[in-house]
């Protein structure tokens, strides 16, 4: 299989030469991408579990601050720490009217924390996007040249012979193939990486959901107490 398309390059025109030996470079950033993004989001996956693990049914604060400082590097302990930085911006004072403002500032840090980690996340698809729309394309512009040229070919020397169509059909073969090679790990692993963005920026948002409900209920039980003192 080689050999053959070693031989084809060999005797291949210009243009056919240049759309395989793009496709080669845009295959080296594809598959540079691929093996990257993979390994990340297996790293990330395997954070979300050990954090849903470690944090537990009904953590505080102190414990999820803990675990933040535990797992620096983990989606869950950049949130944690936003989180928590906004929090203590906040004054102690708490009253029926500015319950829901305090939460929503909370809330409003963590979304700009996971959007961050969304912009994170989504890096290299971009690319991979590109190379699944453009790899046929290119690919269908060396296949249309190829035949064009046995055509020419053709009439050229007046013949219909195979040796005459053979070449020309070979390098516009070869020129989809390279297109094909390109567009369909970019598209695979564009839509495997887009479904894993999704799962983790819902995983993400839930955790901040949990993040302001803890933060809504502390306060709900600082004014509880406030309220009980001044009865007594």
């Amino acid at each position: 299989m080689h050999s053959v398309i070693l031989e084809i390059l060999k005797q291949a025109t210009m243009s056919t030469f240049a759309i395989v030996a793009v496709m080669f470079l845009l295959s080296i950033g594809v598959w540079a991408i691929l093996i990257r993004k993979w390994l990340a989001n297996s790293t990330r996956k395997s954070s979300f579990t050990k954090w849903r693990q470690a944090m537990g049914a009904k953590p505080n604060f102190q414990e999820l601050l803990k675990l933040a400082k535990s797992m620096p590097d983990a989606p869950m302990g950049r949130i944690t720490r936003a989180a928590l930085a906004e929090m203590e911006g906040l004054s102690a004072y708490v009253s029926y009217d500015s319950l829901e403002h305090r939460g929503e500032l909370v809330r409003e840090t963590i979304e700009r924390t996971v959007d961050v980690e969304k912009d994170y996340n989504e890096s290299g698809l971009v690319y991979l996007a590109f190379c699944s729309a453009t790899g046929p394309l290119i690919g269908l512009l060396g296949t249309v040249w190829g035949i064009m040229d046995s055509f020419y070919q053709i009439g050229k020397q007046g013949s219909g012979n195979i040796t005459v169509v053979a070449p020309g059909i070979a390098e516009a073969l070869l020129a989809t193939m390279a297109g094909l090679l390109v567009a369909i790990p970019s598209s695979v692993g564009y839509n495997a990486f887009a479904g894993f963005n999704r799962k983790a920026e819902g995983i993400m948002l839930n955790f901040g959901s949990e993040l302001v409900s803890l933060f809504k209920r502390g306060d709900l039980t600082a004014l509880e107490r406030s309220t009980a003192a001044k009865k007594v």
